[in-house]
């Protein structure tokens, strides 16, 4: 398979889920909230409620400390769960809430402050007539960066590569090639590590039904007292007992079966799951051509 790292594309695995609208996990507000001066006006209000001078600005973290001192003097706090805060009617004019998490109270009071409002404007709020049409763009938005996605190089760290013979076949390394990576040493190790090569499967294991299993390659070390330069390389891999010479390598290739068998493998929990940003890593360090 001719290329190289630059234009390998990766696909994704597909989770099942049908695509939710961005908007759906949280209701936009149709109204800007109203300011008075540097603060929201529910926030003054409170403020002013309680005795607070706010003809000068309170900063965040001030006004967090006074909502903290007015939850415990009004015993607030609810009894079950200690984090949580029960709202009365003053701190539900501010946050809308029924309860909150004591620990979020500085994170929602941000929206409260005129000065934040170019950023939050953009992310959070939007008329009444765009909320009527905003769904079904948001939905195709995120319906074509999911396909740009599963086409293109960039990808979420948290993305899992899906185990097909599409995607092994980027990161497996027959004999032959790491045989050539061998001639430089200072750079073999880095090279190896975390590709799928493939190996006899051992005899005794009545539950390995193939001939060959492809394992990963997991570290290397060196024997010292050989003459062979590819002799003394022992690679340390997955899934096997004792560890693996060059020679011991196949320079086939491996078969759906066996791919099939290291997926297993990996959903038993007894490899992990290679996530698509570092097997794009492996490709661009090595720069191989496969």
């Amino acid at each position: 398979m001719a290329g190289n790292a630059a234009s390998i594309f990766w696909l994704e695995e597909y989770s099942g889920k049908p695509l939710t609208p961005v908007g759906s996990k949280r209701k936009a507000k149709s109204k800007k909230l109203e300011f008075n001066g540097w603060g929201s006006k529910p926030l003054i209000e409170f403020l002013e409620s309680i005795g607070k001078d706010t003809t000068e600005k309170i900063s965040q973290h001030d006004v967090s400390d006074i909502i903290g001192k007015y939850i415990n003097d009004n015993n607030l706090t609810n009894p079950a769960k200690k984090k949580r805060v029960l709202c009365d009617e003053r701190l539900y004019s501010i946050f809308g809430r029924k309860t909150i998490s004591r620990i979020k109270v500085y994170d929602l009071l941000e929206t409260h402050y005129l000065e934040n409002q170019d950023a939050w404007d953009d992310d959070f709020f939007f008329s009444s007539e765009e909320e009527n049409l905003g769904e079904e763009k948001k939905c195709l938005r995120l319906e074509k960066k999911t396909y740009q996605k599963k086409r293109g190089f960039e990808t979420p760290k948290s993305c899992f590569a899906a185990i097909i013979p599409e995607n092994i076949k980027l990161v497996y390394l027959k004999k032959s090639l790491v045989l050539d990576l061998s001639k430089d040493f200072g750079s073999f190790e880095a090279k190896v590590v975390d590709s799928f090569v493939r190996i006899k499967s051992d005899p005794n294991n009545f539950l390995q039904k193939n001939s060959h299993q492809l394992v990963l390659v997991k570290g290397m070390k060196k024997v010292s007292g050989t003459n062979d330069v590819n002799a003394d390389i022992l690679l340390q891999v997955s899934n096997f007992v004792k560890d693996v010479r060059i020679s011991m390598l196949s320079e086939d290739d491996f078969s759906q079966e066996e791919c099939e068998d290291l997926h297993q493998r990996m959903k038993k929990g007894l490899l992990k799951r290679p996530t698509v940003v570092s097997s794009c890593t492996f490709c661009t360090i090595h720069n191989i051509t496969f």
